[in-house]
């Protein structure tokens, strides 16, 4: 049976050198452009010296899915759909996991492997579990370490996106992300994890985690001040350590404990995630590209007040930003509660502080969401921000999610952000405050072990046009399937319509929507 195993793995490799080759293939042509934003890979205008066709141009809890982005949380299972008690595996609270409902999961999921591979570990059990779609077991098994307290397990994604307008000049789809290569395939995520989960026990017990993003989603998840230009934007050679954290399990306060972890890790707010594996669809929505951070650097701790009710408190540097002792520190909270009968989830996640820079920036290579660029020339770039600690950032995510039956999942989420004293926004430059708002719903429906209905539907408004480049109200509407011919194979097809309701920012502004075709595999090993 081991030979069988260690033959899966093999052709996992192969075909992952096959995806790898026509990936290099169609991303030899590099997309130029004046800057590119991180999360919208569109033409980032400079808002500081506004252009007057800039300026008014009229992103599941992750607390609950903190586990998400483990391989072991399947969109089809109720830890999916359920925003808040999962004990994640990239420890992060979104409102799944950060009290993010896809970390969160993800925490959990991560601890459950570790503890069925303790309990599995004859053969006929570990064909079981494999059988069952256990994302650890193949390479764990195969190197007959299932029983190992530290896990080694990931993921390959690779992705086709096809736009009916045709291929804009720029090879963007506004909107669409990930996938924002217009008719190109890309290899997504090589995404590799290496951890040892914490222990939900009466002892105190230390885990970590470390995960590795491989491919063209490095400069998705990509933070500023690391790696900044490293890689070449739009192609798939490049990396991100995506997460890199350390654990520990207090036994304290609680019956259910309090835990610490500090590094880098995934939000907790809002409803997707990061991870392929810890998401419905290929593509993410608006509000979670343009309005959410995606990473943290500080520390989260999980005070498990009841086996229903989670508490999180920390204190990070910010959104999506490494190491500087000038950042000013931010403060990030939520709460996620499950019902007794397990139908409902309920996760409300909160961060505030100064998210601009303390210098301003000089035409980076990646400009994220909502922040002030300076492009060249101008003589401001790398002096002193006068406005930096007091340009404070605020978001409230909240995500309810209610199972309808064995086959029904719902989930709905609503953001509410808000920066004042944003430089540039104003008239003739000055300062402005500026303000998001996003509302999605997601219905996912298991018409067997095989096969999942996905429908997300989508409104955001960027009042001021800072965090998309447009100031407009997006609408989007996506469907798309699961498909499982094997536990460790996910092939997902969507199909995706976006528009905005006042100008024209698809197809390098000259559509006001935008048609998208898309298809994604994800090997679990």
């Amino acid at each position: 049976m081991r030979w069988q195993k260690v033959r899966q793995v093999i052709l996992l490799f192969a075909l992952t050198l096959v995806f790898a080759t026509q990936v290099s293939a169609q991303t030899g042509a590099r997309v130029q452009g004046p800057g590119l934003q991180l999360r919208s890979r569109s033409p980032a205008p400079s808002r500081f010296f506004p252009r007057s066709e800039d300026a008014p141009k009229p992103s599941i809890s992750r607390l609950a899915l903190q586990s998400a982005d483990d391989p072991s949380e399947d969109p089809a299972s109720d830890n999916f759909q359920s925003p808040p008690d999962n004990p994640t595996v990239d420890g992060s609270i979104n409102q799944t996991p950060r009290p993010n409902q896809a970390e969160q999961n993800a925490t959990k999921d991560q601890e459950e492997p570790s503890s069925k591979a303790t309990q599995n570990q004859d053969e006929p059990e570990q064909d079981e579990a494999e059988e069952k779609g256990d994302p650890t077991k193949l390479l764990m098994n195969a190197l007959g370490r299932s029983d190992s307290p530290v896990k080694v397990y990931g993921w390959i994604q690779n992705s086709y996106t096809g736009n009916a307008n045709g291929v804009p000049a720029s090879g963007i789809n506004f909107g669409v992300n990930p996938n924002f290569l217009a008719n190109r395939w890309m290899g997504n995520q090589y995404y590799l994890i290496v951890e040892n989960p914490l222990e939900a026990n009466d002892k105190i017990n230390f885990g970590f985690r470390v995960d590795n993003l491989f491919g063209n989603d490095w400069q998705f998840n990509h933070m500023r001040g690391l790696f900044d230009s490293s890689f070449r934007l739009n192609h798939f050679a490049g990396y991100d350590p995506a997460q890199f954290y350390a654990e520990v399990h207090l036994p304290y306060l609680t019956k259910g404990g309090l835990d610490i972890k500090g590094g880098r890790f995934f939000t907790i707010l809002g409803y997707e995630v990061v991870p392929a594996t810890g998401r419905p669809l290929l593509s993410v929505p608006y509000m979670f590209n343009y309005g959410q951070p995606f990473t943290h650097f500080g520390m989260l701790s999980t005070l498990h007040v009841t086996d229903r009710l989670n508490w999180y408190n920390g204190a990070v540097n910010g959104w999506d930003r490494w190491v500087n002792d000038k950042y000013k520190w931010n403060y990030l909270g939520g709460l996620s509660w499950t019902s007794k009968s397990g139908k409902t989830t309920l996760s409300i996640a909160y961060i505030f502080g100064p998210n601009q820079y303390p210098n301003y920036p000089n035409n980076p290579q990646i400009t994220l969401p909502g922040q002030v660029e300076v492009l060249r020339p101008n003589f401001l770039a790398g002096r002193i921000n006068p406005n930096y600690k007091h340009s404070s950032r605020t978001l409230f995510t909240t995500v309810l999610s209610y199972k309808w039956s064995d086959k029904l999942t719902q989930a709905i989420e609503t953001d509410q952000g808000l920066e004042v004293n944003v430089p540039g926004v104003g008239p003739g430059g000055s300062n402005k405050n500026v303000s998001w708002q996003g509302l999605g719903n997601w219905f996912l429906y298991s018409f067997n072990d095989k096969w999942m209905g996905v429908w997300r539907a989508e409104v955001f408004r960027d009042n001021n046009g800072i965090r998309t480049g447009f100031a407009d109200n997006f609408y989007e509407q996506t469907l798309g399937l699961i498909y499982k011919p094997k536990p460790w194979l996910w092939i997902r097809p969507e199909a995706r319509y976006d528009w905005a309701q006042f100008t024209k920012p698809y197809n390098d502004g000259t559509r006001g929507s935008q048609f998208t075709i898309a298809l994604d595999a994800v090997i679990l090993y």
